[in-house]
């Protein structure tokens, strides 16, 4: 089979896997927060840049199809992209048979594959604009392109990096590698007014993020960066959760073939352009090491990290080409591990599909009160069913007489955004997060544009279990009566799995 049919056939495949993943499970906490940037546009949001959104309103047709797969298919149609980019750069700066081993790793990391290629994260634009930044980079660097030609790259890195950092700031990287390699290497570039234009080009394109912090006090920042802190001590399992969860996320094989690829960096094995090498590895290893540096301070997410391993991989990919072709051996280690971690990303994705649709109970809390408590795999499983069983409540008790309120409300983003999204939207009602900043996030904003709650309204207040909030301690002087809870058990595989909880709160005061 030709290399392109090769490619053809990965692209395919892994694209029809994410395809299967997307609706087979709910959406995750954070995307169903994300798709709530979607219902009001925004030039900045509390917790990152605007691009995922407008992803969101595209693939949606602008929110008129809302669910899993449509939702998700930004994320699905960037990972089959970013797998033609990867192989599209290794041919590049190698030959086609490292493109080919890239876009098989790329597909057998879960960062890439499926955080950032099925779920709809900011992950996912990121991580498209970030690979067309290297491409670019790749050739400003390489020194064979005419002036007028440099110049152009130059503008269109200036382009797609700004568009890297409107889909989450850590793109800012591309930049900071950038800049250690012209100072440290090519400082001649220095000299070249297209370079600064580039910076304005960014500058310009970035500029919302500022616009919007300024309007709204620069509460991003003062925010993230009370996160960061070394006012309470060394914090070692938060670095071996961002070591080793790293390790995992990139798939275990894909680890172990980047660290091989460093060492044979350093004893000079990697046989391309000596400035492709330094750019690759200034892009990549300022991220890591810094996240690595602070979570010893405060905890970090593993996935922040993603792009610089993807970066890596590159690197990666060009070492086993070599590898292989010494060898001339079809069934090499090198070309077995390659394989291995394409098959480890099936199992992986198949294991969880299964694990969350099927497993009996929960693997969490198994305490009635906090039922499924710390089961990292509830957000994503069968939200529909608490739709069904709400929609019951609230027809009883309009039948009843006791109330017709549309207002259901919550006190935190999560579970609040599946609330809304789930159970709320769905039924044509009204939700609203009341609480406080740190805990609705983007919420604060979107209220402003939702009906409000009026003195003398009745609400349902809807609470889950493995994430319980209390709303007698909560609202006691929002509302003058607060009734007890009707709980609403969710089984799965015939055994209880979590609890719904729906609160009557009748009489708003206004406070």
């Amino acid at each position: 089979m030709k290399e392109n049919q090769q490619l053809t056939l990965i692209i395919a495949l892994a694209t029809l896997a994410r395809c299967i993943i997307a609706i087979s499970i709910c959406l995750g906490n954070d995307e169903v927060y994300y798709l709530t940037y979607a219902q009001h546009l925004q030039w900045n949001y509390f917790d990152h840049p605007p691009m995922v959104s407008l992803l969101i309103r595209l693939t949606t047709f602008n929110l008129n199809l809302t669910n899993e797969l449509f939702v998700r298919l930004g994320s699905i149609i960037f990972g089959a992209v970013n797998t033609y980019l990867i192989y599209y750069i290794c041919k590049g700066i190698k030959n086609k048979k490292a493109g080919l081993i890239a876009s098989l790793l790329y597909s057998g990391s879960l960062y890439s594959s499926i955080i950032a290629g099925v779920f709809i994260l900011p992950d996912s634009p990121q991580l498209f604009f970030w690979l067309i930044s290297i491409h670019f980079l790749i050739q400003i660097v390489s020194g064979t392109a005419e002036a007028k030609k440099l110049n152009n790259r130059l503008i269109l890195f200036g382009l797609f990096s700004g568009l890297c950092i409107m889909s989450k700031i850590h793109g800012t990287f591309l930049w900071v590698g950038f800049g250690l390699y012209i100072l440290c290497y090519k400082r001649v570039l220095l000299k070249n007014g297209y370079l600064y234009l580039a910076v304005l080009i960014t500058l310009l394109i970035i500029s919302p993020i500022l616009i919007w912090n300024i309007e709204n006090h620069f509460i991003t920042y003062t925010y993230h960066s009370q996160r960061v802190s070394i006012s309470r001590g060394i914090n070692i399992s938060g670095f071996f959760r961002e070591f080793f969860g790293g390790f995992f996320y990139n798939n275990p094989i894909n680890y172990f073939l980047i660290f091989c690829s460093l060492i044979a960096i350093w004893k000079n094995k990697i046989d391309i352009s000596t400035a492709v090498k330094r750019l690759l590895l200034l892009i990549s290893l300022p991220l890591i090491l810094l996240l690595l540096s602070i979570s010893f301070f405060r905890d970090t997410l593993p996935h922040w990290s993603g792009p610089a391993f993807v970066t890596l991989l590159i690197l990666a990919s060009c070492y086993i080409s070599d590898e292989i072709e010494k060898t001339k051996d079809r069934n090499s280690t090198w070309r077995k591990l390659v394989n291995s971690s394409y098959i480890l990303i099936s199992v992986i994705a198949l294991a969880g599909i299964l694990t969350i649709n099927f497993y009996p109970g929960t693997i969490g809390s198994k305490d009635e009160i906090s039922l499924g408590k710390k089961d990292f795999t509830l957000d994503m499983y069968d939200w529909n069913f608490f739709k069904t069983e709400f929609e019951k409540v609230r027809n009883k008790n309009i039948q009843s007489g006791i109330t017709k309120t549309t207002f259901v409300i919550n006190n935190k983003w999560f579970p609040g955004a599946h609330i809304d999204n789930y159970i709320a939207q769905p039924l044509g009602l009204d939700f609203i997060a009341l609480g406080k900043l740190e805990d609705i996030h983007t919420y604060d904003w979107l209220n402003a544009y939702r009906k409000q709650l009026k003195i003398g309204d009745d609400a349902y207040f809807i609470t889950v279990s493995n994430s319980f909030s209390d709303p007698n301690e909560l609202y006691k002087k929002s509302f003058e009566k607060i009734n007890p809870p009707i709980i609403i058990k969710q089984f799965r595989n015939k055994k209880p799995v979590r609890n719904m909880l729906v609160y009557l709160l009748q009489n708003y005061t206004g406070e």
